[in-house]
């Protein structure tokens, strides 16, 4: 075998290729065949040839390295060639897995859990295969489209230490024009090129990554042209010369391979190359000269070299590169709309699963199940965290070939998985109730106490005539009333513990107040009103929110004679990439396109009608249509007792070359408009905005809030809670707008693509939170989540099951409590969330087969995180009541990957409570005990 050079000194060379889950074309396309895929001497083929030209050099022991990032494609080819896979394996460090995610997924707009599970379903195979050794702890992220400020907040809690990515505002790859122009100033690609290419990119809650910006794409040696290696070697050169500063302590880095390119090809005249013969003739030509010697090696091989070195590496914090381009934020709206709501149930699902795995008496073998269940269905949903996939940047044949089936399927494992786990907890219970009462289990699988978001749906079971004659529902608060919504369904009021569930009762009983409540028929203006707030609908404006007041002064939400929720059309000129008014090309100064707001649109209020009027929820239905264009759309608002949010829903499509907001023109008492936004990330909340690189609005990724604000971080004047609708800016007068639909068919990028398709977009508004009559930001996330994540109710059956199954009325996983040196800390944004529910045999299980000796003990292990967002807390105490009657329970810090962060240590006998230090906003625990019933 061929001894490497050690990299110490020079550029590192640095063979990999970038393999897309899908784009232009679908992934057994990509995998098996596709007209891109030249082959031969070309550098650019199928991943299946790809896999197989590296295992042939890692056969030869010549040295070679490679890097590569989608563990997807490795779970295929490991199908039909499990001795590559071998061969990989015996390769160790020179085969280097970069994180191990099933794709290489976007950082911006997807799901933050699902951009969790992504990593932990590709390295849980990438374990089982053999590939643990090959596993490199980062995220290689060089295709994302942007990146969130706040990203190292979730790569420190995974464990992860390094990054790397190319796209940021000015880089070569897109808009190389891009800069600030408010004010004006260098772009964060030339700031990276002068301060340092690699850097601690630092997040708001303290947490760091060390990164490595590619300043010139992330496969400046793009193809191996095996027919021409002085060219490939000619273009290293041409980067040494160029890119001859700010790298640490003189450590350079060059990616040799983009996308789908091989490792190896063979000339026409039959002689195998290599990126090794890159190297090599590299080194010949020019290394020995220019005082710049090339090694080949691993992301890893450089890191760890930079590392080492002791070079002094700047601070990012944070990196505000969010704005590269923001269009596909908007973008095929359905495939970020289905996995959030995929990725909530199938956490509500993991709930339920650990309340059954630590309080039931069902047997092992059925949780085992119902946990395949649900680890399926993160398996269904990895692929959709790519940056082609959730972002809706494919043309439409892959869109609706691949994509949005996929993205379908995943909302449908999901919910299926969620209902399996409910009916098993329901059956599980054995209730008591009157005579001529019906059960009912009802789950809060948030992991807090409610204070929103209290009304339970129940769907009766078919032709069961005994619902017919319920008139009410007795809690523990008593007998309370039930409303019939318009679909036959039965609502009631419900408040289930932190990550837990009650058994009420539904009554024939008449219950004191309104039982059932007409619908009359609405004139030109509609209200909704609750004890928090009153909400005008009117006609003349599209059915828009006339007034909106609030408060005991009956404060205006919306500034004078303006209207809330108003539909507007924008013409955009963008791409399924880029709004309309953001660069492209090269071109100097940049050249930007149309974003503008179409005041030609006519919206006209249609029919409306009251689908419910109470005593719990009042909704409204309405049509509205653009006169023009003759397109409708149907508006639905919704209000709950004892909410002060008012529930949205749009349905509707947008024209070609329009794009479809929402807008709110909030102010706070006086009048005055917001002019910054604090909103919510995918883990963590940014009140940062990023310098505009365009005339016109830039949009930002929300995730679950949107909060106008006066100050920066303060004073907020209203919010907007929501799922899967990441697209909203304040424009220039300080309205807030959301782009809820997006039809643009133009090219100009590598993928372009239409979306007639109908579309439901649901979003909540609400008044700001005042306290002590100064307005706070409050406690947005759990406000979000509880709208976003309803309760779960399920009848409880007839039957004898529930009575050996011991699970009692009502339970809880448990709840968080934070502190502040000792202080407790109220009224913050503080949970709990199940990561996994582990099997008895998992990999870090109950990890002492001493103990699961002990006659009837089943080992097993539950992972739950813990997370902040704003809280000053310094420790948070979790409460898991179950740890009282655990088989000697033991607990571990770990990483979100589940990795050991410290040794396993005993719980007190007697004890419910463990600490965890909470320096950052994530952090991880593993209980493991012994179930020593039911299995």
């Amino acid at each position: 075998m061929t001894a490497k050079t050690p990299f110490t000194q020079g550029i590192l060379i640095c063979p990999t290729t970038h393999i897309d889950w899908d784009w232009v074309y679908t992934f057994d396309q990509y995998y098996a065949s596709n007209n891109q895929a030249t082959g031969g001497s070309s550098g650019r083929d199928t991943v299946q040839n790809i896999f197989n030209a590296a295992a042939a050099l890692f056969s030869r022991r010549i040295g070679f390295t490679f890097s590569v990032t989608e563990v997807g494609f490795l779970q295929r080819y490991a199908r039909e060639n499990p001795s590559g896979i071998a061969t990989f394996a015996a390769a160790g460090e020179d085969f280097c897995l970069m994180g191990g995610g099933i794709t290489s997924p976007d950082n911006l707009v997807c799901a933050g859990e699902l951009f969790i599970r992504n990593y932990l379903v590709g390295r849980t195979w990438a374990k089982q295969a053999g590939l643990g050794a090959n596993l490199y702890d980062s995220a290689w992220l060089p295709d994302d489209f942007g990146h969130d400020p706040q990203l190292p907040v979730v790569l420190h809690a995974m464990g992860l230490t390094t990054a790397g990515i190319s796209r940021v505002p000015g880089s070569p790859q897109g808009s190389p024009g891009a800069r600030p122009i408010d004010p004006p100033g260098p772009s964060i690609a030339s700031q990276l090129n002068t301060d340092g290419l690699v850097f601690h990119w630092q997040a708001g809650d303290g947490s760091r990554i060390t990164t490595l910006f590619m300043p010139d794409t992330y496969g400046t040696v793009g193809y191996l042209d095996a027919d021409d290696i002085p060219s490939n070697t000619q273009t290293v050169n041409q980067f040494v010369k160029q890119y001859n500063s700010g790298w640490p302590n003189g450590l350079r880095f060059i990616p040799a391979g983009i996308d789908f390119a091989t490792p190896g090809a063979m000339s026409s005249s039959g002689e195998p190359m290599s990126w090794l013969n890159v190297t090599n003739g590299y080194n010949s030509s020019y290394g020995n000269s220019n005082g710049v010697k090339g090694t080949t090696g691993t992301f890893k091989t450089y890191m760890d070299a930079v590392l080492k070195s002791g070079a002094s590496l700047p601070v990012n914090a944070p990196l505000n590169a969010q704005n590269y381009w923001t269009g596909y934020f908007a973008s095929r709206p359905a495939l970020k709309r289905n996995q959030y709501v995929a990725v909530r149930a199938l956490m509500s699902a993991e709930v339920v699963s650990a309340l059954l795995r630590t309080s039931s008496g069902y047997a092992t073998s059925s949780l085992d199940a119902f946990d395949a269940s649900i680890w399926n269905g993160w398996e269904v949903l990895a692929p959709s965290s790519h940056h082609d996939f959730v972002t809706g940047t494919s043309p439409d044949n892959v869109y609706y070939g691949e994509q949005l089936p996929l993205s379908r399927q995943g909302v449908s494992v999901a919910r299926a998985a969620l209902d399996q786990g409910m009916e098993l907890l329901a059956r599980g219970i054995s209730p008591k109730p009157r005579s001529q009462e019906l059960p009912v289990v009802v789950c809060n699988t948030l992991g807090f106490k409610r204070v929103h978001g209290l009304l339970a749906e129940l769907t009766p079971p078919a032709a069961d005539p005994r619902f017919d004659a319920v008139k009410s529902v007795r809690t523990r608060d008593g007998l309370l009333p039930i409303q019939r919504t318009a679909n036959g369904n039965l609502l009631f009021m419900a408040a289930p513990p932190s990550a837990g569930y009650e058994t009420v009762s539904l009554s024939t009983q008449t219950p004191p107040g309104r039982v059932a409540v007409s619908n009359p028929p609405v004139g030109d203006t509609a209200i909704l009103e609750n004890e928090w707030i009153r909400v005008t609908l009117s006609k003349a404006d599209g059915w828009g929110i006339s007034q909106f007041s609030y408060g005991k002064d009956g404060a205006s939400l919306f500034a004078s004679q303006c209207v809330g929720n108003e539909l507007r059309f924008y013409t955009d000129s963008g791409n399924i990439y880029q709004f309309g008014n953001e660069p492209y090309g090269s071109t100097n100064p940049p050249a930007y396109g149309t974003f503008s707001h179409d005041t030609s649109a006519t919206f006209e209020g249609g029919e409306a009608r009251w689908l419910e009027q109470g005593p719990y929820r009042y909704r409204l239905l309405a049509e509205v249509t653009e006169q023009n264009s003759g397109h409708r759309f149907t508006l639905e608002y919704s209000l709950v007792v004892g909410e002060r949010f008012l529930r949205m829903k749009l349905t509707g499509a947008a024209p070609a070359g329009r794009s479809v907001a929402v807008a709110f023109p909030m102010v706070d008492p006086n009048g005055t408009a917001p002019t910054t936004l604090s909103y919510g990330t995918p883990h963590y909340q940014q009140d940062v905005l990023p310098v505009p690189n365009w005339p016109g609005p830039t949009f930002v990724a929300t995730h679950d809030y949107v909060i106008p604000c006066l100050q920066q971080g303060s004073q907020p004047v209203g919010g907007i809670y929501h799922q899967g609708v990441p697209a909203w800016t304040l424009d220039d007068t300080g309205v807030l707008l959301g782009v809820v639909l997006r039809n643009t068919p133009a090219g100009g990028r590598g993928a372009s693509g239409s979306d007639n398709g109908w579309h439901e977009q649901e979003y909540v508004v609400a008044p700001p939170v005042s306290v002590h009559g100064a307005p706070v930001l409050g406690t947005p996330l759990k406000d979000a989540l509880s709208v976003t994540t309803p309760l779960e109710a399920r009848f409880i059956p007839d039957g004898q099951e529930g009575q050996d199954l011991r699970l009692p009325e009502t339970g809880t996983l448990g709840r968080v409590s934070a502190t502040n040196s000792g202080v407790p800390v109220e009224a913050e944004d503080v949970m709990i969330r199940v990561a996994r529910v582990q099997a008895p045999g998992a990999a870090g299980g109950y990890p002492s087969p001493g103990n699961a000796t002990v006659s009837g003990a089943i080992p097993t292990s539950l992972v739950v995180r813990t997370e902040k967002r704003g809280s000053q807390a310094t420790q948070l105490t979790v409460q898991l009541p179950f740890l009282k009657t655990a088989g000697t329970p033991k607990t571990q810090a770990v990483t979100a990957l589940e990795a050991p962060l410290g040794e396993l240590a005993a719980v007190p006998s007697g004890t419910d409570t463990v600490t965890v230090d909470s320096s950052h906003a994530l952090a991880a625990l593993r209980i493991a005990w012994c179930r020593t019933q039911g299995g």
